[in-house]
């Protein structure tokens, strides 16, 4: 035997709200992660070139940090985020660089991509755009899986 409950308006309420409780968690972590893009270009590169990098600065004005954890782009195999890395000291140093799960942006703070730099490296060219083009690209962001898709000028020097 089925029995139908009547609710007050109120309680329809206060029922309806203890549902959508256990996810209001998820939605606070995802809105306090708030970041935008400045400058971003693509580096320029001859035909020869089979990788080029990409440079920007990313502002996190959220109560969390958050992870450039990976873009992508049809002109490009993959796209890795990369540290550079230094050894040795004088005459003597090696610069390179790495690839890395993720680069963090703090917490109301900045992540600057810059050559010589931190930096995202686009691997395997399928195209070879020149200066003053514009490439569609798509930056990964944890936490939530966000993605935020740019147009970003090809340029042989950083945007100014």
């Amino acid at each position: 035997m089925v029995k139908s409950v009547r609710l007050s308006p109120i309680g329809y309420w206060l029922f309806t709200l203890t549902l959508l409780l256990p996810s209001a968690p998820f939605a606070l972590a995802d809105d306090q992660v708030a970041v935008t893009v400045q400058r971003p270009w693509m580096r320029a590169v001859p035909n020869v070139m089979d990788s080029t990098a990409v440079y920007m600065v990313l502002v996190n004005s959220g109560s969390a940090p958050a992870q450039l954890v990976g873009a992508s782009t049809a002109i490009a195999d993959s796209v890795a985020p990369m540290i550079t890395t230094k050894e040795g000291e004088g005459l003597k140093q090696v610069v390179g660089m790495k690839g890395v799960d993720a680069l963090e942006i703090p917490a109301h703070g900045t992540l600057v991509l810059e050559p010589n730099g931190n930096h995202l490296m686009v691997m395997g060219l399928k195209e070879h755009p020149k200066e003053g083009a514009q490439v569609d690209f798509t930056i990964k962001l944890e936490p939530g899986d966000h993605e935020i898709h740019l147009k970003i000028p090809v340029q042989k020097k950083p945007v100014k």
